[in-house]
């Protein structure tokens, strides 16, 4: 269904008037993506659509969740953000109930919700290396660890399906997606040369003390919550899960397979199922 057609599903002017809140596209595309998902459920127009088509949308949410194909944080998000569109729209929000009964994020995997992504984002604009650095974590779901241990472009190849990491301690190489490896050339462009790919004033590597006190640093000049840089990365799996990767799939991603694969020539990575699934999120980070 093309984006056209979809917005049938919303009033254009409350949905633009909606967006306009937002500071980042990323943002933004999530909370569409999760209106759209319920609208075609529903096969209804977002206001046109009841409290049996919400009951229904979370019955089959619980039943997902139930079966692991998707975790109690999605369905929180999903709810939370559904809630504030329909409370924007003035209308009837049904979905504000269903959050009762709903795992509050904090009792969760640590995570970072889409507006503080946004405003954390933004924060750091200014800054290249930091912002190249949080779009790593969330995009491609690198740790911190495996961040201050990147030397250069030696750590990166380009296979015939797109670019990817060569991480130590991985076994499998962590594809980038496309937005970040804009970000992160453009980084590779202006950066000095040094030892690591990112540095301090003095032209050292990173430790991870540092990337702790860029987090606080930017979340309080953002205006939010003090997030790790854990909460950050844990965004990505999160994302690959609420748009249908599976298990296998985001545990290969985030590095955490125990599979033993090493296919690091030719078209290897050609049908990926990670680049595949990459391209399932609609989420995405435009240069600062």
């Amino acid at each position: 269904m093309s984006q056209n057609a979809e917005r049938e599903f919303v009033n254009t002017e409350t949905w633009n008037l909606f967006k306009s809140r937002f500071r980042s596209p990323s943002t933004e595309a999530s909370y569409w993506s999760d209106i759209m998902e319920f609208c075609r459920f529903s096969e209804k127009n977002f206001n046109d659509a009841d409290q049996t088509d919400v009951r229904k949308y979370y019955e089959m949410m619980k039943k997902k969740t139930e079966a692991g194909k998707i975790s109690p944080i999605t369905v929180t998000k999903k709810f939370r953000e559904l809630h504030s569109f329909a409370e924007f729209s003035g209308r009837e929000d049904f979905f504000f109930p269903y959050l009762k009964y709903m795992p509050k994020e904090k009792n969760l995997a640590k995570y970072v919700p889409p507006e503080d992504m946004d405003a954390l984002l933004a924060a750091a604009s200014e800054d290249r290396m930091a912002y190249t650095i949080l779009t790593l974590m969330y995009r491609a779901g690198m740790s911190s660890t495996e961040i201050i241990s990147l030397n250069g472009p030696e750590n990166f190849v380009i296979y015939d399906d797109g670019p990817y990491a060569l991480l130590d301690g991985r076994e499998e190489a962590c594809c980038i997606p496309e937005d970040a490896w804009k970000i992160l050339m453009e980084y590779m462009d202006v950066r000095d040369e040094h030892e690591s790919l990112f540095y301090n004033r003095s032209g050292r590597r990173l430790n991870t003390m540092y990337i702790s006190r860029m987090m606080k640093r930017y979340c309080t000049k953002a205006g939010i919550h003090s997030y790790s840089a854990e909460a950050v990365r844990n965004c990505c799996a999160f994302n690959l899960f609420s748009y249908g990767a599976s298990t296998r799939q985001t545990a290969a991603q985030m590095g955490r397979t125990e599979q033993q694969i090493r296919r690091y020539r030719g078209t290897g990575y050609k049908n990926n199922l990670r680049r595949q699934a990459d391209r399932l999120v609609r989420v995405r980070i435009e240069s600062p």
